[in-house]
């Protein structure tokens, strides 16, 4: 059969735990739930971490390394670091736990964006933490707005510490910045791509439409067989969108309580391995079977877990 390699995001920056009892706050409920991911058929954990007390999206190196040593220790999935982290943090931030995990791969946003999470605030009368409200508002004054020079210094970080990026794409023309990079010798080919949808203001609508879309243009800007490629789809379109990856022939998908607290309509999910389960039975129906992490190591040219920090 061929392989589908299923990636689980853990907990993500996006959701706040007023939304769900599930979320993963504490390192050790983030490797409990990346572990079951593993044991469910995903290959690769995405991770963010969080502050314990409260659930605040938090960069901070230590938290990351207790929870990527943790997870090593019970399974050999791939471990993918956000770069992206929350709101809330700087560039600098960002980058200090690729520099001391050295990771295999770590997620790149190489172009500026906008994250409407403002929207969601008008959903709850209440929240559990005092944070919650005003990190969602705050994204009315700002944008994930990366300069060149800083993409400069995440594609240099990554190449020095042998870290393979996937980059997330959100519209068409940020194609254009990883074809830049390729130019600058600052990748390494051929590069892995992640197109990212969402029902939130200031990204590309979720469909079939615009995912094929993103894939011609990468096409087109990067040449047919050039790059490996994943789909991330939030709420409901999560696996709708993983199903149709997967018919076109993406070789990687991505799932988890990141991206929906869902596992089917009003359903709530109650870790990430249940949608994960979800994914390797329509897998399956399509002749497909789930990666091992080292089969997704040799299908994404990946350093192995020998050479990293943690």
């Amino acid at each position: 059969m061929s392989k589908i390699i299923i990636t689980a995001a853990i907990t993500g920056a996006v959701h706040i735990p007023t939304m769900s009892p599930y979320l993963p706050i504490t390192p050790d409920q983030i490797v409990e739930d990346a572990v079951k991911a593993h044991e469910a058929g995903a290959a690769i954990a995405h991770i963010h971490v969080r502050v314990p007390e409260n659930g605040m999206p938090t960069a901070d190196p230590e938290l990351f390394y207790e929870v990527h040593s943790k997870i090593k220790r019970r399974c050999n999935m791939i471990l993918l670091p956000t770069t992206g982290g929350g709101a809330n943090q700087t560039i600098e931030e960002k980058l200090k736990p690729i520099s001391r995990l050295k990771p295999e791969m770590c997620s790149f946003d190489p172009a500026p964006f906008n994250l409407g999470l403002f929207q969601l605030v008008q959903r709850f009368d209440n929240f559990k933490y005092e944070w919650e409200k005003l990190y969602l508002e705050m994204v009315k004054m700002g944008t994930f707005a990366p300069s060149f020079n800083d993409d400069l210094e995440y594609a240099r970080t990554m190449l020095d510490c042998e870290t393979k990026p996937e980059f997330e794409m959100y519209e068409l023309g940020h194609i254009g910045y990883v074809a830049w990079l390729i130019g600058e010798g600052l990748v390494k080919l051929p590069p892995h791509l992640q197109f990212v949808f969402g029902p939130i203001v200031g990204w590309m609508t979720p469909s079939v439409k615009h995912l094929v879309m993103m894939h011609d243009e990468a096409v087109d800007r990067l040449g047919a067989g050039k790059f490996t490629w994943s789909v991330a789809g939030a709420g409901k379109h999560q696996i709708p969108l993983a199903a149709t990856a997967m018919a076109m022939g993406a070789q990687n998908v991505r799932v988890g309580l990141e991206d929906s607290l869902f596992a089917g309509k009003g359903k709530p999910a109650t870790c990430s391995a249940d949608q994960v389960k979800m994914v390797v039975n329509i897998a399956k129906e399509m002749s497909l079977e789930p990666a091992t992490p080292d089969e997704a190591r040799q299908m994404l040219g990946l350093k192995g877990t020998d050479k990293v920090g943690y």
